[in-house]
C-alpha cells in the first residue's frame, strides 16, 4: 500500500483518499500485462461493481488513470490509495503465486480508497499482530505500510472477511532472510451492516480461517458504498413527453444516473406534460417514487399520452358494449 502524505486523521471507517468522479476509476495495461491477464483483469473487476455504485472504463487517454503492470521485486502487489491525480501505477509482481483474483481485487480496493482493515484504529480489539523479522530485515517503512495502527474514524463494523485484510500469515524476503507477520484473530465477527454480514465466521477459529478470503465482501461493498453511493438509473418510456427532477443523490454518474449513499432518502419526481400522465415502476409503483436504497437498482418512469390512454378505454368500452348486446341477444327469449 502506497500512502499519500497526506494521509492521516480522520479516515473513515478503512476507506481514505481522493474519490474517482462519477465513482468510475479508469485504466490501461502496461506492454507487460499479456492477453490473458488483462482478460482476468477485467472478469475480476465485477467483484467491486455488485452492490456498490463503482465502475471501471478501459482507457489510455483518461487525464486521471491507474496504469496496470507486471513488475519483479514489489512483493506481490501495491498501489496508491484513492485517486492520486495524473497516471497512478497498479503493480502486481511478476510471481505466479501473486497474479490472482484476490490479489488484483485487492490492490483495486487501494485505488478505489480502501486501507488495510487490520490497520485501523480499532483493529487491536480484533487482531493481535507479531512480528517475526518484518522491521529488522525489511525496515520500519515495511512494517508501517502493512501493518501500522492507522487513525481512523470507525464508521463501519470490522470485517475478517474483507479482501482489505491480510491472512494469518504474509511473507517478505528482505537481505535473504524469509520474514513474516503472525495474524492472530480475538473475537468473532461483530454485529453491523448490512444485515447477515456478522455470519461470515462466528468463533475465533472460524474468522482465523476467513482472514485473507479470496473475495469482496458484504461489508466490503458496502463500505464502498458509504463511499461512493449505490447506482440508481432511472429509465424514461412511454410515448408521452415529461421530465424528472431527483433529490438525495450524491452527484450524477451519466444520464438519469445516480450516486446515493446507504441509508439517505432518494427521491424521483416525475413531471408530466400537459397531455401525458405519468407512472412507476421498480420500488415505487405509484405516486412519487421515495425510498432508501439497499443496493444498486433501477426506477422506471413511463410518460404516456392521454390520447392513448382515451383510445384503449375507448376500445375496451366498446368491447364490453358488444358483448353484453350479444349475450343479451343470445339469452333472450
Amino acid at each position: 500500500m502506497l500512502v499519500p502524505a497526506e494521509f492521516g486523521p480522520g479516515i473513515q471507517g478503512a476507506l481514505t483518499g481522493t474519490r474517482w468522479p462519477q465513482a468510475t476509476l479508469s485504466y490501461e495495461f502496461d506492454s507487460s500485462v499479456d492477453a490473458a491477464k488483462r482478460n482476468d483483469f477485467r472478469a475480476w473487476l465485477n467483484d467491486w461493481q455488485l452492490g456498490a455504485g463503482t465502475r471501471f472504463t478501459e482507457s489510455a487517454s483518461a487525464a486521471d488513470r491507474v496504469l496496470v503492470q507486471i513488475a519483479n521485486d514489489i512483493g506481490c502487489g501495491s498501489s496508491a490509495v484513492g485517486r492520486v491525480g495524473g497516471v497512478q501505477d497498479l503493480v502486481i509482481s511478476s510471481d505466479s503465486n501473486c497474479w490472482r483474483r484476490r490479489t488484483v481485487l485487492h490492490e483495486l480496493g487501494h485505488a478505489l480508497g480502501a486501507i488495510h482493515e487490520h490497520q485501523r484504529t480499532d483493529r487491536s480489539a480484533f487482531v493481535n499482530i507479531i512480528d517475526h523479522g518484518i522491521v529488522a530485515n525489511c525496515g520500519q517503512a515495511t512494517w508501517d505500510a502493512n501493518y501500522a495502527v492507522l487513525q481512523t474514524d470507525v464508521t463501519t463494523a470490522y470485517d475478517y472477511a474483507s479482501i482489505m485484510h491480510y491472512p494469518a500469515q504474509s511473507h517478505y524476503t528482505c537481505n535473504n532472510s524469509d520474514v513474516y507477520a503472525d495474524v492472530q484473530v480475538l473475537q468473532a465477527q461483530p454485529p453491523g451492516a448490512p444485515a447477515g454480514s456478522q455470519n461470515a465466521c462466528g468463533s475465533v477459529a472460524a474468522c482465523q480461517a476467513t482472514i485473507g478470503a479470496g473475495s469482496v465482501s458484504a461489508r466490503d461493498r458496502h463500505g464502498m458504498a458509504m463511499r461512493y453511493g449505490y447506482r440508481i438509473e432511472v429509465v424514461v418510456a412511454g410515448n408521452g413527453g415529461g421530465s424528472i427532477l431527483v433529490n438525495g443523490n450524491r452527484e450524477g454518474c451519466g444520464t438519469h444516473c445516480y450516486l446515493v449513499v446507504p441509508d439517505s432518502l432518494f427521491t424521483v419526481y416525475a413531471l408530466p406534460d400537459a397531455d401525458s400522465i405519468a407512472s412507476f415502476s421498480g420500488p415505487c409503483v405509484t405516486g412519487t417514487c421515495q425510498f432508501t436504497p439497499t443496493d444498486n437498482g433501477v426506477v422506471g418512469v413511463r410518460f404516456t399520452k392521454k390520447s392513448s390512454i382515451a383510445a384503449v378505454v375507448s376500445i375496451l368500452t366498446r368491447a364490453r358494449d358488444e358483448k353484453i348486446f350479444r349475450s343479451g341477444f343470445e339469452s333472450g327469449p
